[in-house]
């Protein structure tokens, strides 16, 4: 099991790199374009439990969330959870039901099951499975593009020679130790992707968002404006007002929840009454309160 353990971990680690690498291409995506992926490594114990890591734009579409222990960054999109949700036995059979609510335009999932398992997989249509062995693991490779609410099944039996006190060490001790380290990434991602962005945005030559200086109180002449606006408009507005006037595109749609795919609308139809105005800024585009929406703050 010790054996086992150092594997596992050196392939977790080696992940991780892969990760951070994606995860620093994925920070600088244009915001004009609708794009939802969803990469994870889904690792499952003798007993059921399992570790799921790994990159998703938008934890909503997870359901087996809602009873999990879990970590997500909003910056990096990394997800980290903990949970015995996923799989159910009956009789001498397990099932692994994996399914999300959500439509993507990238998706792939890997599950890793003890090697000596009897294993029978389905998909739903639009995607394409590979099993494999790797580090003492069965390996079943799940990926597709362009496809809604995709869904995974896999039927597996154990042998029944397993006692009870190896599959609480390898539940207790590799699931808990991945788990550990996980957060640890999570911390070491968020750290080292932040570093990235603000050394990208100096070496392109970019302009740096204005430090806050605290909210922009609307006068009379800008609340008549915004009255005239619809509520997701006046979402975006006050919002900017909150942070000084200015925000990144990406920061204005985690503040207001709005989804990157109305949120490109909704603000070519404010640029187009002259109440906002968009910068590229690197990669993304930063949004700023226009100077005509500014001067209803001195009545003007």
């Amino acid at each position: 099991m010790s054996e086992l353990v150092k594997l596992s971990v050196l392939q977790f680690l080696i992940v991780i790199i892969a990760i951070v690498t994606a995860a620093h291409a994925a920070g600088y995506n244009d915001d004009d374009y609708y794009f939802n992926q969803l990469i994870l490594e889904i690792y499952v114990d003798e007993t059921g439990k399992a570790l799921v890591t790994g990159y998703v734009d938008d934890i909503n579409g997870l359901p087996f969330l809602s009873t999990a222990e879990y970590l997500y960054e909003n910056d990096t999109k990394q997800l980290y959870a903990l949970t015995n949700g996923l799989t159910w036995k009956y009789g001498d059979k397990w099932v692994l039901n994996f399914s999300t609510r959500d439509y993507y335009t990238d998706y792939h999932t890997v599950f890793y099951l003890p090697e000596d398992v009897k294993l029978l997989v389905s998909c739903s249509e639009g995607l394409e499975y590979f099993v494999t062995t790797s580090n003492e693991s069965l390996v079943i490779d799940v990926q597709g593009c362009d496809i809604e609410s995709p869904a995974t099944t896999i039927e597996y039996r154990q042998p029944l020679g397993e006692t009870e006190g190896e599959s609480f060490d390898f539940s207790s001790g590799y699931l808990l130790l991945l788990f550990a380290l996980s957060v640890l990434s999570l911390a070491l991602i968020v750290v080292i992707v932040k570093l990235k962005r603000r050394e990208y945005m100096h070496h392109a030559g970019e302009p740096q968002l204005k430090e806050k200086e605290g909210r922009i109180e609307p006068a009379p002449e800008m609340t008549r404006v915004m009255e005239t606006l619809t509520d997701r408009e006046r979402a975006i507005v006050n919002a900017l007002l909150k942070h000084n006037g200015e925000m990144t595109q990406a920061d204005l749609r985690y503040e207001t929840g709005i989804p990157k795919s109305s949120l490109t609308g909704i603000l070519r139809s404010l640029e187009r009454r002259k109440i906002i105005i968009k910068k590229e800024w690197g990669r993304t585009n930063v949004i700023e309160l226009s100077e005509w929406f500014l001067s209803k703050k001195g009545g003007k």
